[in-house]
């Protein structure tokens, strides 16, 4: 009989968790898969996969306003926001059927949660056991505790979602990837936007230039940012909603018929009785180490629920790294976030991989490469051409630190330079590699020969060439 009623149980059934289930239970592994109320976290239901439905869904209305620009008879559409939200709402059902294959063979239990041990739980009262455990209960939305802003009322992403009515004017509260995805989405539906940014720039962990480059197509299409502007209270005026923000030493008030609240993320770690399983744990997180191990032997956690990086892509990278590391506890896999990229799904989108120049300039000498999207052919065959391709590079090789994109579906960019940068080929890779024409991609070879162009190996080779043909 076996001691533990389970060999893993893996809490929180978002990314991470279902990443996690599978392989466990493919590695032969007894599995539970616990959340409180559905599967799928706040990705599916309230993250990438209805905001990027959404934003489909903007860009096509956007396409069709700008369509006497290639010779066609342009349209002013007025979006059904009811039927817009069945759309979304479609998607993710859809989304969360073709999940369904992730806990095959896995033991899905919905309800409450709660440690009673290291190695004892229960779920919805009911005690069982576990060998071992992975927390991957993700985050929820940061709510300010702003005076007067529950009593005005206000949206987060988990309300976005389901507006049967287009708001005529909306505020939003942060300018970081959540904020500004939705602010132009919603502008582009017809929506009168203000995003309010406590910071200088927009999505402040993007290169200023970036972030600047957002700005400027924001601006293109009537979205009004207000920098350096901190929320300080919210108060109704008949059917507005008024945001007061301070701004310097003046205060500054912004009327909108409805305020979205995009000020990041809190970890999910309420209820889940951390002290009795010795699991520490802080107001940004749960502690782990370079092997995502709490502090607390054969508990593990992953995804949002850290802080930090949160991603849909970091929470299944750090699954398969937690359930190898459960499972097969000899030669333990670390994590590394060197090659971790990321996109903002702006039009154009923001995508980053790497370090910063700032950042790599304190390791070192760099060179940097930048290359303007508008030379890239199939960007202005679409009539995409705003945008650029930024290369961050070792001073005196072909070594990738960081690249930073702002264009068309520039994030598609990123993999072949996180498998380049993960396995240190170098640019030289990239340039050397036959890329089809016309792609967005030939774009990212065309910057590596312009690297190329200004690099050692090539002096060194004009060096050796020079000699050579004098004597022709």
């Amino acid at each position: 009989m076996a001691r533990y009623t389970y060999d893993v149980t893996i809490i929180g059934g978002g990314s991470g968790g279902l990443t996690a289930a599978r392989l466990a239970h493919a590695l032969g592994a007894r599995v539970a898969l616990i959340d409180k109320e559905r599967l799928g976290g706040d990705c599916l239901h309230y993250g990438c996969v209805p905001s990027k439905s959404l934003i489909h869904v903007a860009k096509v209305a956007q396409q069709a306003r700008h369509a006497a620009e290639l010779g066609l008879a342009p349209a002013e559409l007025h979006p059904d926001m009811a039927k817009v939200t069945a759309y979304v709402q479609g998607v993710i059902e859809r989304a969360s059927i073709a999940e369904k294959t992730y806990t095959e063979g896995v033991d899905v239990r919905l309800g409450a949660f709660k440690f009673t041990g290291k190695n004892e739980f229960t779920i919805n009262g009911t005690p069982l056991s576990s060998g071992s455990f992975i927390i991957a209960t993700g985050s929820r939305p940061v709510v300010p505790k702003i005076d007067g802003l529950a009593e005005t009322g206000f949206l987060s992403n988990e309300q976005a979602f389901d507006l049967l009515h287009l708001p005529p004017t909306l505020t939003v509260v942060g300018g970081g990837p959540i904020g500004c995805e939705l602010a132009q989405a919603f502008a582009r539906l017809g929506t009168s936007v203000t995003i309010v940014q406590s910071a200088d720039q927009l999505l402040p962990r993007e290169e200023p230039e970036v972030a600047q480059a957002i700005a400027e197509a924001f601006a293109r299409e009537g979205i009004n940012i207000i920098l350096n502007a901190r929320m300080q209270r919210a108060y109704r005026d008949g059917q507005e909603k008024v945001v007061v923000a301070k701004q310097g030493d003046q205060e500054i008030e912004v009327r909108g018929s409805e305020i979205l609240i995009a000020l990041g993320r809190s970890p999910n770690t309420e209820g889940l009785n951390l002290e009795a399983a010795g699991v520490k744990f802080e107001k940004k997180g749960i502690v782990v180490d370079e092997y995502l191990q709490t502090s607390q032997n054969g508990i593990y956690a992953i995804g949002d629920v850290l802080g930090g990086y949160l991603f849909s892509h970091v929470a299944a990278y750090h699954a398969g790294v937690a359930v190898r590391n459960v499972l097969v506890p000899v030669g333990r896999s670390k994590v590394g976030y060197d090659a971790l990229p990321w996109v903002t799904f702006t039009d154009p989108e923001a995508a980053r991989i790497g370090l910063t120049e700032e950042e790599a300039m304190k390791r070192g000498p760099v060179r940097v490469i930048r290359f303007p999207w508008s030379e890239i052919d199939r960007a202005q065959a679409e009539g995409e051409p705003h945008g650029f391709i930024k290369l961050v590079l070792g001073a005196k090789n072909d070594d990738i630190l960081g690249a930073h994109l702002v264009g068309a579906h520039c994030g598609e960019l990123l993999a072949e330079l996180a498998l380049a940068m993960k396995h240190k080929l170098g640019l030289n890779a990239i340039f050397s590699t036959i890329h089809a024409y016309p792609t967005y991609t030939t774009g990212l070879q065309q910057a590596a020969f312009e690297a190329y162009l200004e690099s050692e190996s090539l002096k060194n080779a004009r060096k050796i060439i020079r000699p050579v043909l004098a004597f022709r």
